[in-house]
């Protein structure tokens, strides 16, 4: 016969697996509601303009991060691979780091082995504009420069629900220019 520390006991072990279980799963992407096409024109960590509208015609994966976020640079190296792994095709990985200097940056991409374009927010004007409530945070524009999808927290870009929204993303690309 149980007693009630040992039924107390064994709550609260599901609920710490549970909660593990969770923290492994990866986050679910939101449809977007917000404005269709959202503003992005900045300097990257070597100083060139970037104007997300000079992109229409590829898929963008946009992720908000910082060198001081666990999180984020977690999945910096999946981002690498992501974008590696659509070398040639019409997609683009875009970061856009939140709040930092370009050197320091520069410091962390370089000891990091990551060649990502990476655009400076250092006022952090770009993730307000975006709606950044934390880090990280990736946002999903189709072909036509119209924000589909967010999500907030750390995924796996080689597989899963995150590469087979991508996947679905560039299907619908009209095919001149994928």
């Amino acid at each position: 016969m149980r007693t009630v520390a040992s039924w107390r006991s064994a709550a609260a072990a599901a609920a710490l697996a549970f909660m593990a279980f969770a923290a492994l799963a990866e986050p679910d992407f939101k449809p977007w509601k917000g404005k269709a096409s959202l503003p992005l024109v900045r300097n990257d960590i070597e100083g060139r303009t970037v104007d997300l509208k000079s992109m229409r015609g590829r898929v963008l994966v946009v992720n908000f991060w910082a060198t001081w976020c666990e999180p984020c640079r977690d999945e910096m190296p999946a981002l690498q691979r992501l974008r590696d792994r659509f070398a040639g095709k019409a997609v683009e990985v875009i970061t856009v780091n939140f709040g930092e200097s370009p050197e320091k940056i520069a410091q962390f991409m370089a000891r990091e082995k990551l060649a990502l374009p990476v655009i400076v927010d250092t006022q952090k004007e770009t993730a307000n504009d975006w709606g950044v409530r934390g880090l990280p945070t990736t946002f999903l524009v189709d072909a036509s420069g119209r924000v589909r999808y967010s999500v907030f927290g750390q995924l796996e870009w080689d597989d899963g629900p995150s590469l087979a929204l991508v996947d679905k993303l560039v299907a619908e690309a009209p095919r001149a220019r994928r």
